[in-house]
């Protein structure tokens, strides 16, 4: 009896389940570790999985579109000196002696043992057991950033299509569509049946599906906005002080042959030594418990063709100003360039939403489940102010430059004034920003 294991789900960061989008290889193929084997789409990220052992692939599971939860099987492999008439009449569905093939689990897991925690996922375990016994804050979950990458960073079509004439087995003409250019664009049969508003009927229009990017963002953003009441609280900063450290930063930086610094990372690193004296700001809400994060897992919303992504810089309050803004430099590259992994996108305690980069006066992010706030950093804006005369005995018209930044907060967690006390601080550090050396 040919002996066959199972190959599984594997993990992905926190995500929970993966929609398998489309498999790389086909019944028969001969297979080597680490060979890609499917495509999976999860509520962060497209990604590949990778097969974790060589073998003979068998038989196909999990099929496409189906949505798979982690650690399920999606597909089962004979070995590689397996017998060739018994591979044959294992993918036509019964073993040489006319049986059923039994699949056995094999004599080690393929499936790769866990990475070592890392000491913030550690601390972020304990803080999440501090939770009622049996269970736990719920799995971080993008909201404007359901993420998956665009068709423009996946290899050519046809590239790995190639694989499909290997092998001894062939394939239905049905079955080989699934893969053909153009298969992943077509619409569903029922896609044509579009819900028309009353009163609308004779207007005419155009019909544009959604992608699996805007349906998962627009899940995400309906499940933040019924489980927190969101309020934005608003203060005006002054960036003078930041702007004169930044020319002589960027100077400096020029001169070394390295990048400009933006804005961003000012902000970013302001509001991790505000966290520092505001830690309710920095936390997960639960039925039972305020779990207050003990490291800052900084979230930085990055604008792609396919939507917002937001890509998690771990224990960013460790970091230095210029450290922290190559690292949001390096994840921003990562998500535009496909090569960004799902566990770069899980795990965020806190997020920027920087609606200034594309000229946006006014920002007030949603929240990006299960954080309890959100910063939205404005573009800054050269606006007349009243300022006191050096004498004090008068006020002056000045001209400075000006961001409204916002924080938008989960009510349930802490209270207007709380958050504004936040903001306050956040303002503090970047108006009383040093500009000497």
């Amino acid at each position: 009896m040919l002996t066959l294991f199972d190959v599984h789900m594997p993990h992905m960061g926190s995500v929970e389940f993966a929609l398998l989008t489309e498999w790389l290889l086909k019944p028969g193929d001969r297979v080597a570790e680490g060979d890609p084997l499917c495509e999976v789409s999860t509520d962060k990220v497209d990604t590949e999985v990778d097969s974790p052992t060589s073998g003979i692939l068998i038989s196909y599971v999990a099929a496409v579109d189906q949505e798979v939860p982690v650690g399920d099987v999606i597909a089962r492999f004979a070995s590689l000196d397996s017998d060739p008439v018994a591979v044959a009449q294992a993918i036509a569905g019964e073993d040489a002696a006319g049986e059923d093939v039994a699949p056995e689990a094999p004599t080690s897991d393929p499936i790769a043992a866990p990475s070592p925690i890392s000491p913030d996922r550690a601390l972020a375990s304990e803080a999440a057991a501090v939770v009622a016994e049996g269970s736990r804050p719920p799995n971080d979950s993008l909201v404007l950033a359901a993420s998956w990458f665009s068709p423009v960073n996946r290899p050519p079509e046809g590239s790995r299509r190639l694989r499909l004439d290997s092998g001894s087995t062939d394939m239905s003409l049905e079955s080989k569509s699934e893969f053909l250019p153009g298969a992943r664009d077509r619409v569903p049969e029922d896609a044509d049946t579009v819900a028309i508003p009353a009163g609308y009927e004779a207007v005419t229009y155009t019909a544009i599906e959604h992608t699996r990017l805007r349906r998962a963002i627009a899940k995400n953003l309906t499940e933040s906005w019924n489980t927190a009441p969101q309020l934005t609280a608003q203060v005006d900063v002054d960036f003078t002080a930041v702007s004169v450290a930044r020319a002589k930063i960027n100077r400096e930086r020029s001169a070394r042959g390295e990048g400009k610094l933006s804005f961003l990372p000012f902000v970013g690193h302001a509001l991790c030594r505000a966290l520092a004296d505001h830690p309710d700001a920095n936390a997960t809400f639960t039925d039972k418990h305020l779990v207050r994060w003990n490291t800052v897992n900084l979230g930085i919303a990055v604008d792609t063709p396919d939507g917002l992504i937001v890509p998690v810089i771990r224990d960013a309050q460790n970091l230095e100003l210029e450290a922290l803004s190559d690292a949001i430099v390096a994840t921003s590259s990562a998500i535009l360039s496909g090569s960004a992994q799902p566990e770069d996108l899980s795990g965020g305690t806190i997020t920027i939403s920087n609606s200034g980069s594309v000229g946006g006066v006014v920002s007030t992010p949603i929240l990006t489940r299960p954080q309890v706030a959100s910063i939205g950093l404005p573009a800054i804006v050269r606006t007349p102010v009243a300022r006191k005369s050096v004498d004090g005995e008068s006020e002056l018209l000045t001209i400075r430059p000006i961001a409204r930044l916002g924080l938008t907060f989960d009510h349930r967690a802490f209270d207007g004034a709380e958050a504004l006390r936040t903001l306050m601080s956040v303002q503090k550090y970047l108006e009383q920003w040093p500009t000497k050396s």
